[in-house]
């Protein structure tokens, strides 16, 4: 009897099922893994949080919190470009730096900013800096965000944008969106942030002439 092919059809059907069950387990693993690492992703950047975390890790970028061991890198990347379109001083001191990252500092304590600073995951530098402040009548935008000009471009400054969105809204499940203030003269700005998602909803005036574009983020 030739065992390869007058073997019974029972013994056949049998291997044939076996095999069957062995490909779709192994099928299964990856997809079933897949599928909860999807499902868990979900869950973490959706669920409420009480307090900010101590560090938010994206792909390019990393959130940590600012504190005084970071005021010398952060004046050192607060470079000439980046604090004229902030309408920052021309010239500034260390002591300037350290006078108004104390200030912010304070704020993000007392817990009417969410405040981190910016950094590569590359070369673990300090690069940049992103705040959303409480709403506020008397300082309408909410929105700050800056990275040193050296660190633009490949998409730093829009990963950081998402993962302190995210953030604020899991902190704040009552608000709905965050404001944001841009010079009419600052495109590069406008650019930035109309690419990340913020709609144009107005202008903000001063001495009776449009001077800031009033841009939003709502809740997605």
């Amino acid at each position: 009897m030739n065992l390869f092919t007058n073997e019974p059809k029972n013994i056949s059907r049998s291997r044939r099922l076996r095999i069957a069950l062995l490909i779709a387990i192994i099928a299964f693993i990856p997809i079933g893994y897949g599928t909860y690492r999807i499902i868990n992703h979900i869950h973490e950047s959706t669920t409420p949080l009480t307090t900010p975390p101590k560090e938010i890790k994206g792909k390019l970028v990393t959130l940590r919190p600012l504190k005084e061991d970071y005021y010398i890198d952060y004046h050192n990347m607060f470079s000439d470009i980046v604090r004229k379109s902030l309408e920052f001083p021309e010239h500034i001191t260390l002591g300037y730096t350290i006078r108004y990252l104390q200030d912010q500092q304070r704020k993000a304590e007392d817990g009417t900013m969410l405040l981190y600073c910016i950094f590569d995951n590359k070369s673990n530098k300090l690069i940049g800096s992103v705040e959303i402040r409480d709403k506020n009548d008397e300082d309408p935008g909410q929105l700050g965000c800056w990275v040193n000009e050296a660190y633009w471009g490949g998409g730093r400054f829009q990963e950081a944008l998402d993962l302190i969105t995210k953030t604020y809204f899991r902190l704040k499940p009552n608000e709905k969106s965050y404001i944001a203030h841009v010079r009419t003269w600052n495109d590069r700005s406008y650019k930035a942030l109309t690419k990340y998602g913020l709609k144009e909803v107005g202008y903000f005036y001063e001495g009776g002439k449009p001077t800031r574009h009033i841009l939003e983020m709502k809740r997605k």
